[in-house]
């Protein structure tokens, strides 16, 4: 199984975020593995998607159930080319907007090709998550004003290295 995360600092409330992550062209305004999200339906706690993009050289797509719990946001593979993808949007308030961590988690399935896939892809994926942090960082920002204190550095968001833990904080657990 292969896993990539990234975290940034997102100058914008954490509700801002999250109408982020459910926004189709979120993903699309940079340099993503997401070409196209079509919502296919919205529930009352989140929606499911058909999500067009690739998997490393390969055009892929996979169907998708988003799902809110608490202040997070999972993603669930329903049906796609991978045995199991799995990825969650961490949020948590902060002084200055809103911290948010994206972890993938890719099982490929492909017998002995599979651990050959994961060493192979797996600079791919790390790009492709910090690309995703990155877009959804500029969604939320440009949806909500800086706050006053920090309306000058705005522009340099704050990126901290991985986690040990896909938690938020420290003391969550997943």
């Amino acid at each position: 199984m292969m896993v990539a995360e990234a975290g940034i600092l997102v100058r914008a409330p954490l509700q801002t975020v999250r109408e982020a992550v459910f926004d189709p062209d979120s993903y699309t305004r940079g340099d993503t593995k997401v070409g196209a999200v079509e919502v296919r339906e919205r529930t009352a706690d989140g929606m499911v998607a058909l999500i067009h993009g690739s998997l490393g050289p390969i055009r892929s797509a996979i169907l998708a159930r988003y799902t809110v719990r608490g202040d997070d946001v999972d993603l669930l593979m329903l049906r796609g080319r991978l045995r199991g993808f799995q990825a969650v949007f961490r949020m948590s308030a902060r002084d200055e907007g809103t911290w948010l961590v994206h972890r993938e988690k890719y099982e490929f399935g492909y017998g002995p090709l599979g651990p050959l896939l994961d060493r192979a892809l797996r600079g791919w994926a790390q790009g492709t998550v910090e690309a995703e942090v990155a877009a959804i960082r500029r969604a939320s920002e440009a949806r909500a004003p800086a706050p006053p204190d920090h309306a000058a550095n705005a522009v340099g968001a704050a990126t901290a290295p991985l986690s040990e833990s896909p938690a938020s904080t420290p003391d969550q657990e997943d």
